[in-house]
């Protein structure tokens, strides 16, 4: 107590009253108080305070009693045995089917008491799932709508170059081994190319046994690279002069020379030879592209920051 307190308590003990009045609180501190003291004073605030407690302890109390209790419904026993029968071609008897729901709920228990010590936080394999499970979810939620005919014809002229036919060749060779050496049989091919006269579209026997076919009528280019690899002589079928012999090219089995007696270019189908296709190519590319704007719906929802740049809403 100061001594300026003492003295007004001995003068009030006297009877004196001090002239000088009591310090007084800042107008703006008052209304401030007055303030508090009314909105503490309704009973609306009393009512949102206490069903702010009550919402608080309930969260906590379900959380917590939602981690530990397992509920076996009827449904889930019901997935359960038919996952079994899915997998075994049977259903399970009573004794199974109990087995299976207790390791179910072994592994529940497992499940949930990872999750409450955060077990899934930083690992990759879980992270990977999760995500994969995300995607199923958000894909193909909304299947497009069968596509007209203007907009398949659309959609067929602006991807012309997908249904074109591959071109084709017609073709026969004599080949000769390289038993005694490269050299010699490119050689010896070159020898006989000499000598085969300009009428002449068949003569396989001027070189060594072929252990597959001589003539070769309209194949594509993905049959002659399986047959002879993808070699100088599969290039030159799709590329020499029609008409007469070339060559020596070499393949996986040795040297040949070719006469290719017909060559077709890629053709462009009509529409309705391959409406089928393009009309699955269609629904494919619609799908994808309402996957594609589902993801960015969901990316707006997202704020991306790092390498010194921030995006998102």
């Amino acid at each position: 107590m100061s001594v300026l307190d003492t003295l007004r308590e001995r003068r009030a003990g006297n009877g004196v009253r001090d002239p000088r009045p009591p310090p007084r609180k800042p107008a703006g501190w008052r209304t401030f108080a007055r303030a508090l003291r009314r909105i503490a004073s309704e009973p609306l605030v009393h009512f949102v305070a206490a069903g702010l407690v009550l919402f608080a302890i309930g969260e906590i109390y379900h959380r917590q009693t939602s981690l530990y209790r397992i509920e076996v419904t009827p449904r889930h026993v019901a997935q359960l045995a038919n996952d079994y029968a899915l997998q075994f071609g049977a259903r399970p008897d009573p004794q199974t089917l109990r087995q299976i729901v207790g390791r179910d709920v072994h592994d529940e228990m497992l499940y949930r008491q990872g999750l409450a010590l955060k077990l899934d936080r930083d690992d990759e394999i879980v992270r990977r799932r999760v995500i994969q499970k995300m995607q199923f979810l958000m894909q193909d939620l909304n299947p497009p709508p069968e596509p007209t005919a203007p907009q398949l014809q659309a959609f067929y002229d602006a991807h012309a170059s997908r249904y074109l036919t591959p071109p084709r060749a017609s073709f026969t060779h004599i080949y000769f081994a390289t038993d005694a050496g490269e050299a010699a049989a490119r050689a010896r091919a070159a020898a006989v190319l000499r000598t085969l006269p300009s009428g002449l579209t068949r003569a396989p026997e001027r070189g060594d046994p072929f252990p597959d076919l001589y003539d070769f009528s309209a194949y594509e280019p993905e049959q002659v690279d399986r047959l002879f690899g993808r070699t100088p002589l599969a290039q030159a079928v799709f590329q020499a002069p029609v008409g007469r012999w070339l060559g020596p090219y070499r393949s996986g089995y040795g040297w040949h020379l070719i006469y290719i007696d017909a060559r077709q270019p890629p053709t462009r189908p009509p529409l309705a030879a391959v409406r089928d296709q393009v009309r699955l190519d269609y629904l494919q590319a619609a799908q994808a592209q309402a996957n594609a704007q589902a993801f960015e719906t969901l990316a707006r929802r997202f704020t991306v920051v790092g390498d010194g740049r921030e995006t998102g809403r």
